[in-house]
C-alpha cells in the first residue's frame, strides 16, 4: 500500500525502533537461546538490562510499547515457526528503570531501580509462520525480525536512564520452540541477561543477551471492552524507500477496526474521552483477527521523504461511545 500524497518534508529522524546491541542491527549474533519460546512442561524467567548508553534513540517522553526478536540463522529451526497457534498460559512482561547495569545481580527484582510497569499478564499466542530462518544466508546476514511485538498490554514511559525487562512463562501448549538470534551477556559494554528454568523465579544465573529491537510511540490510548487499550506498534522508519509495518494489538477480537493516517501530532480529547494524536487524512479500514490484531504493510517508495503520524481507532461496542482508539507513531522517510 502506498501512501503518497501525505509525504511532508521534514527534518526529524525518529526511528520509532531501535536495537540492542546497535552493532548487530544489520549483523547476526553469536549464538541462539529458546528462552522466550520454550514449550510445555518448560517454564522459564528472563531478565535483560540495557545501559542508557544505549538507549538514545528513544526520545525521552516516548512510550515503549513492544519488543521484537528475530530467529539465530541454525538447522537447530525450523524454516517457518510455529506450525499451529502456540499459547502460553499466562506469559508475564515487565518493564521499568534498572539499577546500573554492571551492578546488577542473581535476584531478578532487585535489578528494578523502582516498581516495574506489568507491560503485559494473562495469556499470549503467537501465530503461524511468524518466525523465518534461512540457513543459507551469507554471513553476517540475520534473519529478519519475526513481526510479533509481545502484546504490550500496557506502554511503558521512557524517562530516561537504564531499563530493565522481565519475561517469565509456565511454558507453552506445544512441544517445540524456536530459537532467538543472541550474543554474549556483557555488563562492562552495557547489556546484561540472567535467567532461570523456574516461573516467576526468585533468582537465576548469567544467560547470553538475546538481541533485542524496542518500539516506541506517543501518546496514550483509551480503554474499552474488559479494560483492553488498542496498541499500535511500528517496525521501523525508511531510507531511501523499503517497507514499514504497523500493528494492531489488545483489542477486541474480530472488531472493524481503521488507520488515521495524518500529517503532524495533534492531542485532542473526544466526547468519549479518548485521545486524537494525529490530523487524520486518510481512513484505512480493516477487520481484526480473532486475536483482536492486524498488522499493515505500507510501501514507501524510494525518494519519498517526509513524516506521516498514524493512530489506530477501534469498533468496540462495550467502550464509552462504541470505540477506543490506541497511541500513535510517527513515520520517517529520508
Amino acid at each position: 500500500m502506498r501512501i503518497l500524497a501525505l509525504a511532508v518534508f521534514s527534518t526529524s529522524l525518529v526511528a520509532q525502533s531501535i536495537v540492542v546491541p546497535a552493532a548487530n542491527e544489520n549483523a547476526r549474533g553469536t549464538g541462539g537461546t529458546n528462552t522466550l519460546t520454550r514449550g510445555t512442561g518448560a517454564p522459564r524467567t528472563y531478565m535483560l538490562g540495557i545501559d542508557a548508553s544505549h538507549l538514545t534513540g528513544i526520545p525521552v517522553g516516548s512510550i515503549i510499547n513492544g519488543v521484537s526478536f528475530r530467529t539465530n540463522v541454525s538447522t537447530s529451526n525450523p524454516a517457518s515457526w510455529p506450525a499451529v497457534d502456540t499459547t502460553w498460559t499466562p506469559y508475564d512482561v515487565l518493564i521499568g528503570p534498572a539499577i546500573p547495569i554492571n551492578s546488577w545481580t542473581t535476584t531478578f527484582m532487585s535489578n528494578f531501580a523502582a516498581t516495574p510497569t506489568v507491560a503485559r499478564a494473562g495469556a499470549m499466542v503467537i501465530t503461524p509462520g511468524t518466525y523465518t530462518t534461512n540457513t543459507g544466508l551469507p554471513a553476517p546476514q540475520p534473519n529478519p525480525w519475526g513481526e510479533f511485538f509481545w502484546d504490550f498490554q500496557t506502554p511503558f514511559t521512557y524517562t530516561g536512564g537504564d531499563l530493565a525487562i522481565y519475561f517469565a512463562h509456565p511454558g507453552s501448549d506445544q512441544a517445540n520452540q524456536v530459537f532467538f538470534d543472541t550474543v554474549a551477556s556483557a555488563p562492562a559494554a552495557g547489556y546484561a541477561a540472567y535467567s532461570a528454568s523456574a516461573y516467576q523465579a526468585a533468582t537465576g544465573a548469567s544467560a547470553s543477551f538475546f538481541i533485542t529491537r524496542i518500539h516506541y510511540g506517543y501518546g496514550a490510548g483509551c480503554p474499552g471492552t474488559g479494560g483492553l487499550t488498542p496498541n499500535l506498534v511500528q517496525t521501523n522508519n525508511t531510507t531511501g524507500g523499503g517497507t514499514v509495518k504497523f500493528s494492531i494489538a489488545n483489542a477486541p477480537a474480530n472488531a472493524p477496526a481503521a488507520y488515521a493516517i495524518g500529517v503532524g501530532r495533534t492531542s485532542v480529547t473526544l466526547p468519549n474521552g479518548c485521545t486524537l494524536l494525529t490530523n487524520p487524512a486518510v481512513l484505512l479500514p480493516v477487520a481484526l483477527d480473532n486475536h483482536g490484531r492486524f498488522l499493515l504493510s505500507l510501501n514507501v517508495p524510494a525518494g519519498v521523504i517526509g513524516t506521516l503520524n498514524v493512530q489506530a481507532a477501534v469498533v468496540d461496542v462495550g467502550a464509552v461511545g462504541g470505540y477506543t482508539l490506541s497511541n500513535a507513531t510517527e513515520l520517517t522517510a529520508n
